[in-house]
Order: C-alpha cells, then structure tokens, then sequence
C-alpha cells in the first residue's frame, strides 16, 4: 500500500456509509477529486478541534464533509444555491438515522454555509469547522501537517471538479448566492 488513505478506513456508521453511497452515486466515481476533498476537510478539521480543545462530533463532521459540494451534482442541483441543495439532499440521506435534531442541524447548517462569509461557531463546531477546512484545503498546503493530509489523501483533479461545479452555478445564474446565503 503507498499509504493513501481510502474512504473504507475511515466511515465506521451507516450514516457515513450512506453519505459516501451518496456522493459515489452523484459523481459517478469511487475514490474520485470530490470523495478525497470530503475526506480531507474532515481530517483537517479534527486537527483544528484539536488545537482549539474543542469537542467535535466524528458522525455529523464526516458526513457533512463528504456531502457539503455534493448538491452542485446533477440528481441534486436543482436551480438553487448548491449549498441550499446540498443541505436538502444531505437531510434526505441522513433522515433514516434518527439523528437528535441539533446534530442533524449541525451537519445540514454545516453544508449550507461552508461558504458563508463570517464565522459560524455560535451554529456549532462542525459548521465554522467545515467553513474553515473548506478554505483551507483550496490552498495550496503549506503546513507540515496540512502537508501530510495532502500526501496521505491526494488533491489531484480537486480545481478541476470545483469549477465543474461553479461552472453549473454560474449556468443557472444562482453564482452570487453560493458564498452569502443568508443563514436559516
């Protein structure tokens, strides 16, 4: 093994197995630029907890990492902010857990304002995590860990699926929406 870390080491809960299922079944792919880029913002988002000494709920933060571009698909896309489609389409998937509803909020509020301009941790910690991983990983990684993250989960194809992404937002006029959606 070269040491790159996969999906199936790291979903451990049905409820991640079926976000995965998800954004397998949209992208078309398995290990694909967007499942990778989902795994990454969890992994730098637990560093961040832990540098902060902040709790961090493992379930709502994986699934929300792996859902949170997944409504810019098409099955998901429906005109809307993506953000706004992702949040439906991860409250679909994840309605069969029985999730209390301040953790599936947490998770859904993650999605829809990983692009929101201010800082969200009055909203919990998965949701200003998830905004500033996101940030994070579309930057070149310049830290030694944020380093080690890139190598172990690689980023190749990540700009290229982003701006499929954009590039359908732009098309549906919904662009200027995706980064200030006004918070629910």
């Amino acid at each position: 093994m070269d040491g790159t870390l996969t999906a199936e080491e790291l979903v451990e809960t049905d409820a991640e197995r079926a976000a995965l299922a998800k954004l397998r079944e949209l992208t078309g792919e398995t290990g694909g630029a967007m499942e990778r880029h989902g795994l990454r913002l969890h992994l730098i988002a637990e560093r961040l907890a832990e540098r902060r000494s902040r709790e961090l709920d493992r379930e709502v933060m994986l699934c929300a990492a792996l859902l949170h571009d997944a409504g810019g698909y098409p099955g998901a896309f429906t005109g809307g902010p993506y953000v706004t489609d992702g949040r439906r389409l991860a409250e679909e998937v994840l309605a069969p857990f029985g999730w209390e509803p301040d953790r599936l909020r947490r998770c859904l509020d993650a999605i829809e304002l990983h692009h929101h301009y201010r800082g969200q941790w009055d909203r919990g910690t998965e949701v200003e995590l998830l905004r500033r991983a996101d940030r994070i990983d579309l930057r070149p990684p310049l830290t030694g860990w944020l380093r080690e993250i890139a190598r172990r989960v690689p980023r190749r194809g990540l700009y290229r699926e982003v701006g499929r992404i954009v590039a359908r937002s732009a098309r549906a006029g919904t662009l200027p929406k995706i980064f200030f959606v006004k918070p629910r």
